[in-house]
């Protein structure tokens, strides 16, 4: 049962250092320290096999490659994002255009076909409602004391009316008086 256990651990370790081993061959660093290390010495020289070579340089070109592929893909999106964003900052600019006109539309109200912000409007309505109330008192007062002034006049009227009736009335018993004394009078002076 030990030596099972002992069996398999030994290949599981073995299987994560060939991970480990394909992992880090992988960069091209990796890949030239793994070629230099394979290659013999001759003096001060190192001997590389050419199958060793031609594998680095397919290797190190599909790299190229593929970063190549990667540099322009990303200068694609690179482009494309500058594009949105260019279009989004025109849309912006049309936004803050609008939202600045809605602002200044919400502030004014059209008075006689101009526009005047409401501030100016509000006095403006305002003080037209305070020189109305204004007439408004001013008529009522006028037109009470013009009903006040015609009430004493009808009064005065009826007491100059009452009091020209009185003298009327003395004048024609005056005059009656006076007839009465003149018709004696002529008849003394008839039976004299």
């Amino acid at each position: 049962m030990k030596t099972i256990l002992i069996i398999v651990a030994i290949c599981l370790s073995g299987i994560v250092n060939a991970q480990e081993t394909l992992e880090s061959a992988k960069t091209i660093e990796n890949q030239f320290d793994n070629l230099y290390k394979k290659s013999s010495s001759y003096q001060e020289y190192k001997v590389i096999s050419k199958e060793l070579f031609q594998n680095l340089k397919l290797q190190t070109l599909d790299s190229i490659e593929l970063y190549k592929k990667q540099l322009a893909e990303e200068k694609g999106l690179l482009k494309i994002e500058k594009q949105n964003l260019s279009s989004l900052k025109a849309k912006e600019s049309k936004t803050q255009t609008a939202l600045k006109n809605a602002i200044q539309n919400e502030n004014t109200v059209s008075l006689f076909g101009s526009p005047v912000s409401k501030t100016n409007y509000s006095l403006f309505l305002w003080s037209l409602i305070l020189m109305l109330l204004c007439s408004l008192i001013y008529f009522i007062f006028k037109y009470k004391n013009n009903i006040f002034l015609t009430n004493a006049a009808k009064i005065q009227l009826k007491e100059a009316e009452e009091e020209l009736a009185i003298q009327r009335k003395k004048a024609l018993e005056r005059e009656q008086k006076l007839r009465r004394q003149l018709q004696d009078e002529i008849n003394k002076q008839r039976n004299v």
